[in-house]
């Protein structure tokens, strides 16, 4: 088994496994997918030999078994469109399942704003909402949540609240450290830095073998507590 293959076990379920715990067809599963109902899969690896995600695009994987693998969070969304199917006039199902999916991560970001890092493009220095920059944020959100992104980087993308706590967690990782490149921290710095990165990374996904050298996981978790060991050895 390739390293690849063993990432995709643990952490996916592949389109088989998917629409047996949902009850659900794979032509079922293709029409959400289709109808913008649910998220497209997370990975898909090729006859080819080759794993593609929206993400990263596509990268060699020799070895890896083709198909189309899937977040076990994938099972949470696929219940809340057939709800919502069965709850209303099946043309409005991709209004009805966005607004309510961007109305729960507008009220997390509210959240988070107040709690976690200044969003100051959304919230104003009372907290109000700035209605373009919300309305950026929720719908660029939408999109990756349909793309599969992150069914990718979200440890359990199971809510919006828990999708809204990582991107924010990382938001703010980034721009503290200069995006991984900061290599000079007074101890209380390195202190404050160092638990953030463990929210971060018990929030983000660890990424497969092929992809980790070029996330956002090495550079703002493995790269930055290095820079932040150099930084203590030197001082």
């Amino acid at each position: 088994m390739t390293e690849l293959s063993h990432y995709l076990e643990q952490y996916f379920l592949n389109e088989v496994q998917l629409t047996r715990a949902g009850a659900i067809s794979i032509d079922q599963l293709d029409a959400l997918i289709h109808d913008r109902l649910v998220p497209a899969p997370s990975y898909v690896v090729t006859e080819a030999g080759n794993v593609c995600s929206f993400v990263f695009g596509e990268m060699a994987a020799p070895g890896a078994p083709p198909g189309r693998y899937f977040p076990p969070s994938h099972l949470i969304w696929i219940d809340r469109a057939r709800h919502a199917i069965a709850c209303g006039a099946p043309e409005n199902t991709e209004v009805r399942l966005k607004s309510q999916f961007t109305t729960n991560f507008a009220t997390a970001l509210a959240t988070l704003n107040l709690s976690t890092w200044r969003l100051r493009d959304s919230f104003d220095d009372r907290g109000a909402a700035i209605d373009d920059g919300l309305l950026a944020r929720t719908d660029a959100a939408w999109e990756h949540f349909l793309n599969g992104t992150f069914g990718l980087c979200v440890a359990n993308a199971m809510s919006e609240a828990h999708i809204a706590y990582k991107e924010v967690l990382q938001e703010k990782l980034t721009q503290i450290s200069d995006n991984g490149r900061q290599t000079k921290f007074s101890a209380q710095l390195a202190q404050s830095t160092n638990e953030l990165i463990d929210a971060y990374a018990a929030a983000a996904m660890p990424f497969s073998p092929i992809e980790y050298a070029s996330s956002s996981r090495k550079r703002l978790v493995e790269d930055l507590r290095e820079n932040i060991h150099r930084s203590a050895v030197a001082a």
